[in-house]
């Protein structure tokens, strides 16, 4: 059981959609077709004018609900 509430609550962990698309062995375009899915907008965070990070774990999910 936690003891405070920053125990509780863990930061989530974003990544570049490079380490996304080599975890899930697919390629760039793949991924980014994927990841412009409405579905998993919620995963994703704009970190530059360009560039997107993946929350791994959220995506994770999301990808077992929309492909299962």
């Amino acid at each position: 059981m936690p003891m405070t509430l920053l125990q509780e609550r863990a930061r989530k962990k974003y990544v570049p959609v490079k380490v996304f698309q080599e975890q899930y062995g697919m390629s760039r375009a793949q991924a980014y077709k994927v990841l412009a899915r409405p579905e998993m907008q919620e995963a994703i965070i704009k970190t530059g004018e360009r560039s997107k990070s993946v929350d791994l774990d959220r995506a994770f999910e999301l990808m077992q609900q929309v492909f299962s």
